[in-house]
């Protein structure tokens, strides 16, 4: 036998759909000549993290270690946000800039 949805029911419904979830984390994470600013992190996971281009020079962000699948965002010289990734595993990761590996590390711990 079939139930009727009642007009209550509907309405119900239909607020449950309009009523927004929690809103997503987000932090910025500065790229300068040379380095990243800060160089160490601790973040919520499910946090999204920007990464937010100020120097001259060409820069990327490419995961060193770290949990999850890899990934590297392209290199560009443009001011701005210009990458953001959101951290859902919980861990330490090492990011790096492959051009000026030596000198630009974040260590970036997901809680």
């Amino acid at each position: 036998m079939r139930k009727r949805a009642t007009a209550a029911t509907i309405a119900i419904v239909a607020l449950v759909l309009l009523i927004p979830g929690p809103a997503q984390a987000a932090t910025t994470v500065t790229l300068g000549d040379s380095f990243f600013a800060p160089s160490s992190k601790t973040i919520a996971r499910g946090t999204t993290v920007r990464f937010k281009w100020i120097g001259v020079k060409r820069h990327n962000v490419k995961k060193r270690r770290g949990p999850g699948a890899g990934f590297k965002s392209r290199t560009t010289r443009a001011r701005g946000v210009n990458y953001a990734k959101r951290f859902t595993k919980r861990g330490t990761y090492r990011l790096i800039c492959t051009i000026h590996p030596e000198t630009m590390r974040l260590k970036l711990t997901v809680r």
